[in-house]
């Protein structure tokens, strides 16, 4: 044999050797989380349940895993990986702020990096929690791989990304993390992958024989039509199906769906991340409550911003209510657009039946009379 054929032989052998190593490290160091997974709940300090009748505050948020906008990322069309950590501290401090002066009462946050190194391993959760005041927490991950090779430039390397569940003063129990379904892709890729889950939990309340359930999600991005997110729709309804008629419950997160009616083809090459034949939000918004009602078009009601852009031009943050529970206000909260390419929505509910009005006093009466 010639020495250089040879010498390509064995490179060759090498290469495979080596790639048949990697996948192998892949495959042993996999995130396969089980179908249903119980979650640890952490509370510290006092707590108050709940009361029936009393408004509580809610926020749901993708907080863009405390990235900043200053960068337009690999996925999203550009070229950044890796966060400056000066950003990053600048971001998630801006985050905790805006936290703290909503005092929401309930948190339903997206993307929360923990030990990720485009975020220079920062866990962003405790700074979320202080920030919102919250004494109770469930937290799970949703995107955890020791190494992600791509972009093959400049590989993603650690990520440790998840779902957080804040209460600022009232009790969680019984936190459950429910796998949704993966991507229509190759296995191999599928290891490095998001593996999005549901997370749940609940929240005593006094003088009411159901707990509050609360649920938060983030559905699967650039499905390209693959039929995953119908099938994690599906998922989501089956948990809202599950509620006892008398339970109060929400369930908040980023869609990545379009609401029926809005036309993808107003967002050019954008658009095609929503070819869905069927959108799945049109039977999910008739057999369900969203907090805005019929009022999904509305341009205030928007909710995702891209790079680049000032306003959000399309709503794919949704927050679901189920039960003995009645939306007195929500709003999307556009002065935070330099946070994240998410806005938050908020809302103001009342659980269980709404206060009675005082009786008109007596004729004759007048009013505070014993």
């Amino acid at each position: 044999m010639h020495p250089a054929l040879k010498y390509l032989l064995v490179g060759v052998v090498g290469l495979v050797a080596l790639l048949g190593l990697l996948v192998l490290l892949a495959a042993l160091t996999e995130h396969r989380p089980d179908p249903v997974e119980p979650v640890a709940v952490s509370c510290e300090g006092a707590t108050t349940p709940l009361k029936v009748g009393e408004p509580i505050k809610i926020l749901s948020w993708n907080v863009q895993y405390g990235a900043s906008r200053k960068h337009q990322f690999f996925y999203d069309g550009g070229q950044a990986v890796h966060v400056p950590i000066e950003d990053v501290k600048e971001t998630t401090a801006a985050i905790a702020s805006a936290l703290s002066a909503y005092g929401a009462d309930v948190l339903l946050l997206q993307e929360i990096d923990s030990d990720s190194a485009r975020t220079h391993r920062i866990n962003q959760g405790p700074i979320y929690k202080k920030g919102a005041g919250a004494v109770c927490e469930a937290v799970t991950t949703y995107h955890r791989s020791p190494f992600v090779p791509s972009p093959t430039t400049n590989p993603l390397g650690r990520v440790d990304m998840g779902l957080q569940l804040l209460t600022r003063s009232a009790p969680l129990a019984k936190a459950e993390r429910i796998q949704l379904a993966l991507l229509d892709e190759p296995r191999i890729v599928q290891m490095f992958n998001l593996k999005r889950a549901l997370l749940t939990a609940e929240v005593p309340i006094e003088g009411w024989p159901q707990p509050l359930a609360l649920a938060v999600t983030h559905l699967s991005a650039f499905s390209k039509g693959d039929g995953t997110l119908a099938k994690q729709v599906a998922q989501l309804r089956a948990w809202m199906d599950a509620r006892p008629k008398d339970q109060p419950w929400i369930l908040a997160g980023d869609f990545n769906l379009l609401p029926p009616g809005d036309d993808p083809g107003r967002l050019a090459a954008e658009g095609d991340a929503y070819r869905d034949p069927v959108n799945p939000m049109e039977a999910l918004l008739k057999d369900y409550r969203d907090i805005f009602g019929d009022a999904q078009l509305d341009p205030m009601n928007r909710t995702y911003l891209p790079f680049g852009f000032p306003e959000p031009d399309r709503k794919i943050d949704y927050v679901l209510v189920g039960g003995p529970i009645e939306v007195i206000e929500a709003k999307v909260l556009r002065e935070h657009a330099a946070i994240s390419d998410h806005l938050p929505l908020v809302a103001t509910l009342r659980i269980g039946p709404a206060p009675a009005p005082p009786e008109p006093p007596a004729e004759g009466v007048p009013p505070g009379a014993p």
